[in-house]
């Protein structure tokens, strides 16, 4: 006799007991991902890209940038809670009360050794499949930034600037290098 795996949608989500204050409730094709709330480091890191980040779009006026938690609702049963997102100002209107209805523009990952693999291929493949137009993964143990843009349906490297500043397809005028965002934190 075969047995079936329950297939979760977001509906289901605020029936899932929490096993402690602050873990994060992802679903990837209805499969229920529960992941540890973030150590100081990472948060220090998301803290670091988010003001540089959100100076930069508030100044230009581009639209607007959201830290986690923020569930970011692509489908039904495929709910991603990344670490820093943006939505461009033409789109704004897919920020909804208690989700976002669609993909970013942009999403940033930072790379933990509970999600590092699940953030540079499951969740990889369905921010491409939905449309994010950049993909940027943070990984503290190479100390690097990389930024994806989307180019059809995969996500190909963005090379750096003069100065190995970080370029944006999205974010024209950005100065930011991998220092910056790693500003505090012990190599």
């Amino acid at each position: 006799m075969a047995i079936t795996a329950r297939k979760w949608t977001y509906y289901d989500l605020d029936t899932i007991p929490k096993g402690h204050e602050g873990d994060r409730q992802e679903l990837i094709d209805g499969e229920l991902i529960l992941t540890p709330s973030p150590a100081p480091m990472h948060q220090i890191l998301s803290r670091n890209l988010f003001r540089r980040l959100d100076q930069h779009v508030i100044s230009r006026q581009l639209g607007e940038v959201l830290y986690a938690p923020i569930d970011i609702r692509l489908t039904p049963d495929n709910v991603l809670i990344p670490d820093i997102i943006f939505v461009a100002s033409d789109r704004l209107h897919i920020i909804g009360p208690k989700t976002v209805d669609g993909a970013p523009d942009l999403v940033v990952e930072i790379l933990s050794p509970g999600t590092r693999y699940r953030d540079l291929n499951a969740k990889r493949r369905l921010y491409a499949r939905f449309g994010v137009q950049e993909y940027w993964i943070i990984d503290p143990d190479a100390r690097t930034v990389t930024v994806l843009g989307l180019t059809g349906d995969v996500f190909v490297p963005v090379p750096r600037g003069k100065s190995d500043v970080i370029l944006s397809r999205l974010l024209p005028g950005l100065t930011l290098t991998a220092e910056d965002v790693f500003l505090g934190v012990e190599p």
